[in-house]
C-alpha cells in the first residue's frame, strides 16, 4: 500500500468550448477560476478544495501518449459524474432552475434519505447535486 500524501483531488473534463464551460461552472455552480491558458485552451477552477480542469478536446500531449481527450458523442453511457454535496438540494435546484439550468429529471429522494438531482453542463456531462440524509 502506498502512503504518499495527496494534497487535493481533481478531475479534467474534455470540452468543446473552454470559455463557455468556464462560464457555466463559474456562474452557475460557483467555481472560481484559478488559471486560464490559451494554446491549447485550458482552465483550472476550484471550489471547496476541489480542482476541476477543462481541456479543449482533441489536443495530444507528450506526457499522455496514445490518448486524446474528447467529449463523448453519446452521453447516455455515462463514464463519469461530478458530484457536489450541498446542504439544501431543493433550494439549489430552485436557484439553478431560475438561472436557466438544464436538468435530467426532477429532484429525487431515494429510500435511504437525502435528495439529489442532475444538472447538465454545455457538453452534456451530468453533475449530481446531492444532499445527504
Amino acid at each position: 500500500m502506498s502512503t504518499f500524501p495527496v494534497l487535493r483531488v481533481g478531475t479534467i473534463l474534455a470540452v468543446t468550448d473552454v470559455a463557455r464551460s468556464v462560464a457555466f461552472y463559474r456562474d452557475l455552480l460557483g467555481f472560481t477560476v484559478d488559471a486560464l491558458y490559451e494554446d491549447p485552451a485550458y482552465a483550472t477552477l476550484v471550489r471547496n478544495g476541489v480542482r476541476l480542469s477543462l481541456a479543449e478536446q482533441g489536443h495530444p500531449a507528450p506526457d499522455f501518449p496514445g490518448r486524446v481527450m474528447t467529449v463523448p458523442a453519446d452521453q447516455s453511457p455515462t463514464a463519469v459524474v461530478l458530484v457536489l454535496e450541498v446542504a439544501d438540494a431543493l433550494g439549489v435546484h430552485a436557484d439553478l432552475a431560475a438561472a436557466g439550468a438544464t436538468f435530467l429529471a426532477d429532484p429525487y429522494s431515494p429510500p435511504w434519505g437525502g435528495c439529489r438531482f442532475f444538472v447538465v453542463d454545455p457538453d452534456g456531462y451530468a453533475i449530481e447535486l446531492e444532499q445527504n440524509a
